[in-house]
């Protein structure tokens, strides 16, 4: 199925007019994901989002703040490799611009991900970011949103992904509160994410939450997720 038309309820299930005889793959959708603002985000720091603040967690697409609660549908990992932001690093490619992406991809078998993404002999640090995503539901949003881990919140992913593997059953048969909580080292302070399980989701966030399974997890390597760039570093 091409078509985004979802075969149960939820806010996909029915475009409106303009959409006649269009069908629109899923490559050609942008997915909003949960963003955590730093001090330095662009929308704290530029005021790109009126009443921003730092540890909020936002809509990325719409730049609105998503809900605590969250119900995780299905579960993928990406990588990927950025340029330092600094020219004079070791690591620096002079052929793309100062923090842009170098490459990215899904598969755990790509050369790239397998030579860059793990940790040097020395315990030298992986030049790629590994990212553990998880296609999910906030409840009155009406799209999906991928919240993702990386970094210093990657131990809060597989905190989410162990809760939800345990508890047995569908992923999306509980609802989790997601938050965020302040971090410091010797660099400076930063927020990270936290999640809490909040206990069963509702027969109706899993009415919504199968329909998306059954949509979008065969073809997760072809979700195209906003802003899947390199945030301004934790300090």
């Amino acid at each position: 199925m091409n078509d985004m038309t979802v075969p149960q309820g939820g806010a996909l299930t029915v475009p409106g007019r303009g959409f006649e005889g269009m069908r629109m793959d899923k490559a050609d959708l942008i997915l909003p994901r949960a963003k955590l603002l730093q001090a330095l985000s662009p929308e704290v720091a530029e005021g790109t989002m009126e009443g921003a603040k730092p540890g909020q967690i936002i809509n990325s697409l719409l730049r609105t703040i998503l809900p605590s609660r969250v119900v995780p549908i299905f579960c993928f990992k990406s990588w990927f490799r950025f340029n330092p932001r600094d020219p004079q690093s070791e690591v620096f490619n002079g052929d793309f611009e100062p923090g842009a992406m170098i490459w990215r991809s899904l598969d755990p078998d790509d050369p790239k991900v397998i030579e860059e993404a793990a940790f040097g002999e020395n315990g030298e640090p992986p030049l790629a970011l590994t990212c553990l995503n998880f296609f999910s539901l906030f409840p009155s949003v009406p799209m999906p949103i991928v919240l993702s881990f990386s970094k210093t919140s990657y131990k809060t992913g597989k905190q989410l992904l162990s809760l939800a593997r345990f508890c047995g059953g569908d992923m999306w048969n509980r609802a989790y509160q997601l938050g965020s909580t302040l971090q410091k080292n010797d660099k400076g302070t930063y927020y990270i994410f936290t999640v809490t399980t909040l206990g069963e989701s509702s027969p109706e966030e899993r009415q919504q939450a199968e329909a998306w399974w059954g949509h979008f997890s065969e073809k997760a390597s072809a979700l195209k997720v906003h802003e899947e760039e390199q945030d301004t570093v934790e300090v």
